[in-house]
């Protein structure tokens, strides 16, 4: 709440204020990882299970600007569907329209980079 207010304080008072204010989210951090309030810092801070990094990258998604999202979606969907496919499946001539398909996603993923950048 003190940051909020502190464009609202005389320019003087703002340095000051704004190191106290740091001051106090560093004593609370302590309190914290220290017990001293009665909690552990595992009551406070979930932990989570993580099997690959596309956990880590899923819980960072809702943090994300609407334009990364869409590339992470993109190339979230394309390492789903190449983890069901079996790489030996395109060793025969039968299913050159299945690799075509893949290779147009690759082509749209970087066409979309490059339109963004």
């Amino acid at each position: 709440m003190m940051k909020l207010m502190l464009p609202y304080f005389p320019s003087s008072y703002r340095g000051m204020l704004a190191v106290y204010l740091k001051f106090m989210e560093f004593q609370n951090t302590l309190r914290l990882f220290n017990g001293s309030d009665g909690r552990s810092p595992s009551d406070v801070i979930k932990s989570r299970d993580i099997h690959s990094p596309a956990d880590i990258l899923e819980d960072l998604r809702p943090f994300m600007n609407p334009a990364d999202m869409e590339s992470f979606d993109m190339m979230m969907n394309t390492m789903n569907m190449m983890s069901g496919m079996n790489m030996s499946d395109f060793s025969g001539s039968g299913n050159s329209e299945e690799m075509s398909e893949m290779m147009n996603i690759f082509d749209n993923i970087l066409k979309g980079k490059k339109d963004n950048e």
